[in-house]
């Protein structure tokens, strides 16, 4: 067929316990405050949280999730492992997290995400989010500000 630019086939499921090693790794390589497995247990064990991981062609690649109280879903966590980043993943990531947060009866979904993060931003603005405001001072490790997006059914 010649040459390709066509990206792996991507699917989606949830978290399983056997997911929480590469999840660890993808949070060190993600995330300042990373998790460790006790933690990412403890988040797929509570009744309020849903975690999905995105595979390609049976690896995973990713992950996200959030918790869902009095109809909005908060998310806690998107992160594509390093090697994978800039291939819109992200979107496809978020994308599917949404679908499944309006199918458990989330009305709204709500994220903070740092200011200096604008590939984040770029794929929440794209997946209908928008901007509502500033969580100034939000990030321990720099003390940068979060930018406060909402998305409503």
């Amino acid at each position: 067929m010649g040459e390709t630019t066509e990206t792996a086939v991507i699917s989606f499921r949830q978290m399983a316990a056997a997911d929480i090693p590469t999840v660890v790794a993808i949070e060190a390589e993600s995330f300042y405050d990373a998790w460790n497995a006790n933690m990412v247990l403890d988040e797929l064990n509570n009744s309020l949280t849903t975690y999905l991981v995105m595979e390609a062609e049976g690896r995973v690649i990713g992950y996200a999730g959030f918790w869902l109280v009095a109809g909005e879903a908060q998310i806690t966590r998107v992160a594509v492992t390093e090697a994978e980043r800039g291939k819109d993943y992200g979107t496809r990531l978020t994308a599917a997290l949404i679908k499944q947060a309006w199918e458990l009866g989330a009305e709204a979904i709500t994220l903070e995400v740092r200011e200096s993060n604008i590939a984040a931003q770029r794929a929440y603005l794209t997946c209908g989010f928008a901007s509502e405001g500033v969580r100034p001072n939000y990030y321990e490790d720099n003390h940068e500000n979060a930018v406060i997006m909402w998305l409503y059914k």
